[in-house]
């Protein structure tokens, strides 16, 4: 099987068929495939159905003259990186620079050289295979970064669920003690229940049906209670969803304060949240950013904790203070404590992966969650209390 040869299309505009004809005889033995145009109106046409390689297009002619050819083609969306050498008996400076402005990458005069023709149309061809084959890497490139993001951004996710599921491990004994309040008070109401539907006496019948009917109801609170802690349990350990939604920032604050009683508990702390009568919406994913609220409560009331230890100070529990305010692009959550405080150098390291100043911590929990806030679209950050601790905040875009 032969394969015919791709070979670079040229096109030649002259309204002179003498010059059009040296034009062609020079070229004829280089390898391109030569089209031929004599005004301005025919290479208009051919080149919108041929879209060649290079222009050859001579400057002075009727009707249209080159300067108005070349002005056409540049407003083309689909012509406009076909490169265009003028040809021109004018050699003057004005008559190049003229060509230049137009869209003109180089400038022949006449009469012309052979040679230099050849050499100058070489030239702009590998000029311009180069800069397809730039475009096309470009291209390729471009593919490669988003599959690359893609990945990224499924790498961040599946770490953020195992933080997740980390975190609920920590969490674990304390969420089984919480369920298991609820649980055994509904076993005790149980049992009176059962005694009262067996004790019925006639002269103290109405009395225990009013207490049937007050242990039923406290029944339903306590079974209420417990699927409450289990779907919670459940909301903050599920996977993430994928893609942002819009959300409203007081619910998702108050659902986090409740995933974090069981350390509020461990830790001899009390959680506050403070929030203005409205905030705007804004576009994140919701897991994600309960995560990073969490992670954030959780090392406040640690810091809180290790504080209170060091000064003998547990005559009142330590307060953690979740606020939140909007500006005009972005809402920012702030988590405050008055613990022991960060280390001088903090700037430098506590966003690092593997930075911890924890005995036991794998220092990701700050850079996951850098890596999630930014992911929003948010930033990230922290300041020292003029008093005692430590502030961290983190932003999220507003929808508008």
């Amino acid at each position: 099987m032969v394969f015919s040869e791709v070979r670079e299309q040229v096109l030649l505009v002259d309204d002179n068929p003498q010059n059009l004809k040296i034009l062609y005889d020079t070229l004829d033995d280089q390898h391109y495939r030569l089209l031929l145009a004599n005004s301005g109106d025919k290479a208009l046409s051919i080149a919108e159905k041929s879209k060649p390689d290079l222009i050859l297009l001579d400057i002075m002619m009727p009707g249209m003259d080159g300067y108005e050819v070349c002005e056409t083609l540049k407003s083309n969306p689909s012509l406009k990186d076909i490169p265009v050498v003028f040809l021109s008996a004018l050699d003057d400076v004005e008559s190049k620079v003229k060509g230049f402005e137009k869209g003109g990458v180089d400038y022949i005069a006449k009469p012309f050289q052979p040679r230099e023709v050849i050499s100058r149309v070489a030239t702009q061809i590998r000029l311009r295979r180069l800069e397809q084959a730039l475009k096309e890497k470009n291209r390729e490139l471009s593919a490669d970064n988003v599959e690359m993001k893609k990945k990224l951004e499924a790498q961040r996710e599946q770490l953020a669920h195992f933080s997740r599921l980390s975190t609920m491990g920590e969490m674990a004994a304390g969420f089984a003690h919480e369920v298991n309040q609820p649980l055994t008070a509904i076993t005790n109401y149980s049992r009176v229940a059962h005694r009262l539907l067996g004790d019925n006496p006639e002269d103290n019948q109405v009395t225990n049906k009013a207490m049937l009917a007050t242990t039923l109801n406290k029944l339903e609170a306590q079974s209420h209670r417990a699927s409450e802690v289990i779907q919670r349990i459940r909301g903050f350990v599920k996977k993430p969803k994928s893609g942002k939604q819009e959300l409203n920032v007081t619910s998702l604050l108050t659902d986090v304060v409740q995933f974090a009683e069981v350390d509020v508990r461990n830790n001899q702390g009390r959680v506050t949240l403070e929030l203005p009568d409205a905030l705007p919406n804004v576009e994140a994913d919701e897991i994600q950013v309960q995560q990073v609220t969490l992670n954030l409560i959780r090392n406040a009331l640690e810091a809180s904790f290790i504080w209170q230890q060091a000064n003998n100070a547990f005559d009142e529990p330590a307060v953690v203070e979740v606020s939140a305010y909007a500006d005009t692009r972005n809402v920012w959550v702030e988590v405050k404590d008055h613990g022991c405080g960060l280390a001088d150098d903090a700037e430098q390291k506590l966003f690092h992966p593997f930075y911890t100043t924890k005995g036991e911590g794998m220092g990701i929990g700050l850079s996951l969650c850098q890596s999630l806030i930014q992911a929003q679209g948010g930033k990230i950050g922290f300041r020292r209390n003029p008093d005692r601790g430590t502030t961290f905040y983190f932003s999220l875009p507003i929808v508008h």
